[in-house]
């Protein structure tokens, strides 16, 4: 077929290449070597973007109108506190309206701060058919670039990460600089003004160690109120300072974005598919229950009134001991107000009694502290961190474990998990991989054939929406709420 070929091609050309090289005395020395490395470079690049292109996104629907016109209606007839009739999950015409007015105007969370510590250092994210390229000023501020030429549209940067002194186009070698300004375009009229051709920029935020984007600029929702909520916490569990990734695990799961999502939103399914999860967290105690007034709190569940004063005891001993080593209790509690002011949630949760970390036994992971806790003491609970629509992480003292959730199609969903421990812990040494990984990972891969399991069932052509449980799926209710909230408001109508 013709993509084969095309690899077929590809390859020839770039082995012919080398052979006419170790050939042909002096031929290195005139580039042509290089020429074989730009070869293989565009044979990755296109590999790179055939596996990032997404089959149905497109950013300009043929019939924009006719498009919201059909997802409206569906918006129209959603019933509260049930799962969403199939057509939300399986119909190209709802993701090209999440791309519109979910993804584009949400703070998507891109990268950490220590990926790019130094100016030139650059790593880049994609959501849909826009790369973002991350790089750091030589004031030191990060800037977020569209990966795309202001001269004809090459994609401008074919790595995912590395370091570079300017931005050079690999077409026609357009040079711009780590601010996206246009330094040196050869060939063009003497009237040509480059101050007018700089790179398209995307807002970026910084904070805790964490870099989020907002690809259109006009973000529904504003950014100082999360960062004031997290910033203290992050510090504290040392990911601004002190981090670096031990092992990334990147798959493809046959799921929805939104089946991934509100898979992680509800822990109903936990006790008969985490076992790993439950011995270490408290979470399956945990349920919604509402107030004289109606209102709704999380809580430890009223039915288990010996595990509520236990859990409840084991809190307030916690909170003395994170005051005690000047660790933030502002958001320590059992409770949930998530989402926030419409998109985040941040909370520090005890761990269970003599569990002082996320593992499988309850032992410290790495010898060294990622966190800003007395190494005697180790336990700094479980903070988790969740942005929609596409992050979470859970930081025990010694590591912490993050998602990033990146919607290919309707039917598979790009899931990241970044394992994070101090910078200066040495694998062999401080840490394994052997008992690194164990935890989070058998609980994703859980968690995975979970999600693929829900979405080869919602395919089915007797499938209907069932109820949701108050107690156990009330947060599933929260997340399809922050959903609808931004699905309902056209993007023309976009507040920050």
């Amino acid at each position: 077929n013709a993509e084969y070929m095309g690899k077929r091609s590809m390859t020839l050309s770039t082995k012919m290449l080398r052979l006419i090289v170790s050939r042909v005395p002096g031929l290195q020395q005139r580039g042509i070597h290089a020429s074989a490395k730009r070869l293989n470079a565009s044979k990755e690049c296109m590999t790179a973007v055939r596996r990032n292109e997404p089959e149905y996104v497109s950013n300009h629907p043929l019939d924009v109108a006719a498009n919201n016109q059909f997802v409206d209606k569906l918006i129209a007839a959603r019933q509260p506190m049930e799962s969403l009739p199939n057509n939300w999950y399986l119909d190209p015409r709802v993701l090209n309206a999440e791309m519109q007015r979910v993804w584009h105007r949400s703070w998507l969370f891109a990268a950490y701060s220590f990926q790019i510590p130094k100016a030139g250092d650059f790593t880049s994210y994609q959501v849909g058919n826009d790369s973002i390229i991350l790089i750091r000023g030589d004031d030191g501020k990060v800037n977020a670039l569209f990966n795309t030429c202001r001269h004809r549209g090459s994609r401008l940067c074919l790595d995912q990460h590395g370091h570079v002194k300017k931005l050079v186009c690999p077409y026609h070698s357009w040079t711009y600089d780590k601010d996206g300004s246009l330094l040196h375009a050869q060939w063009m009229d003497p009237t040509f003004d480059k101050s007018k051709y700089g790179l398209h920029k995307c807002p970026v935020e910084e904070v805790g160690g964490l870099i989020f984007i907002n690809y259109s600029g006009d973000s529904f929702f504003g950014f100082k109120e999360f960062a004031d909520m997290v910033g203290d916490d992050l510090a504290a569990n040392g990911i601004p300072t002190n981090a670096k990734i031990a092992h990334t695990d990147e798959r493809v799961i046959h799921a929805n974005w939104k089946l991934v999502y509100e898979n992680n939103r509800e822990c109903y399914h936990c006790i008969s598919n985490h076992p790993e999860y439950i011995r270490a967290n408290y979470d399956t105690s945990l349920t919604y229950n509402k107030g004289a007034d109606g209102s709704v709190e999380r809580g430890v569940n009223p039915g288990q009134p010996k595990r509520k004063a236990e859990i409840e005891n084991h809190l307030e001993t916690c909170l003395k001991l994170w005051e005690q080593h000047g660790i933030p209790t502002k958001n320590a509690s059992t409770g949930s107000a998530f989402p926030g002011a419409g998109w985040y949630r941040a909370t520090r949760l005890p761990l269970r009694k003599s569990w002082v970390s996320e593992s499988i036994d309850g032992a410290p992971l790495s010898n060294k502290m990622l966190g800003k806790m007395d190494p005697a003491v180790k336990d700094m609970g479980s903070l988790r961190i969740h942005t929609f629509p596409n992050y979470w992480i859970h930081c025990s003292g010694d590591h912490a474990v993050s998602t990033q959730l990146t919607p290919i199609n309707t039917s598979t969903t790009r899931v990241r998990m970044d394992w994070l421990v101090n910078k200066d812990a040495v694998e062999g040494v401080d840490y394994t991989k052997e008992t690194l990984l164990p935890f989070w990972m058998q609980t994703a891969i859980q968690d995975y054939g979970l999600c693929e399991m829900n979405h080869s069932g919602v395919v089915n052509s007797r499938y209907q929406p069932g109820p949701f449980s108050f107690q156990k799926e009330f947060n599933v209710e929260r997340f399809f709420n922050w959903y609808f909230k931004m699905m309902k408001t056209p993007v023309e109508s976009s507040r920050a």
